[in-house]
């Protein structure tokens, strides 16, 4: 497998691409339950249930989101977002860091618009950098240059989208001490549902900091 595109062959094989809204968020220092409990989920709609139940579910009441949440390395959590944007919501981004933590977002919600989004990269509630990808140059945050101690070797600037977006993944692995990976994706989480009043609640409140 060509090794600049091999994360983005994995989320393809898994029914992720630039025709898929995705948007996944990796937080450190919260367990499932608590992240969750964070984003709004209803916690009596936890389900165990592996990723192409996920993709192949129902989901009926209109205005819903729907997470994928299972641990990804000792001390971090993945949360993968399949309807809904709740995961791309800087109100979420500050609640989930509230207490000192860190988070990392990637996504496309709206690839065939605005292509990838930036990297993020969230610090007890501050964006201490963000990333082009596909630029690594062009950056921004509260320290620009915080993760350029993961950067080496990884070409954001490939010559495509899948290379970059493999990039990201890679640097992503490098913070969280796991890689995504064939065994994450093919492993059992935990689906929850947002319901659409949770959100709008949360909308109404703004971030609790």
């Amino acid at each position: 497998m060509d090794t600049d595109k091999d994360l983005w062959e994995l989320l393809v094989a898994h029914d992720i691409d630039y025709d898929t809204p995705f948007q996944s968020i990796w937080v450190e220092g919260l367990d499932v339950e608590e992240v969750a409990r964070r984003l709004g989920a209803d916690p009596n709609s936890a389900r165990a249930c592996d990723w192409r139940e996920i993709v192949t579910g129902r989901y009926t009441e209109h205005g819903d989101g729907v997470i994928w949440i299972g641990p990804q390395a000792p001390g971090w959590v993945q949360v993968i977002q399949l309807d809904g944007n709740d995961a791309w919501q800087w109100r979420s981004w500050v609640e989930l860091t509230r207490d000192g933590g860190r988070l990392l977002y990637l996504g496309w919600p709206l690839y065939e618009l605005e292509g990838v989004e930036d990297l993020e990269y969230v610090v007890a509630g501050e964006v201490v950098t963000t990333l082009v990808v596909g630029d690594p140059e062009e950056r921004d945050g509260t320290d620009p240059d915080a993760l350029d101690g993961y950067l080496d070797g990884l070409a954001f600037k490939g010559d495509s989208a899948a290379a970059e977006v493999t990039s990201a993944l890679r640097l992503i692995g490098r913070v969280t001490g796991r890689e995504l990976d064939e065994a994450w994706l093919n492993g059992p989480h935990t689906r929850y549902v947002i319901p659409a009043s949770a959100r709008e609640e949360g909308e109404a409140r703004g971030p609790d900091v």
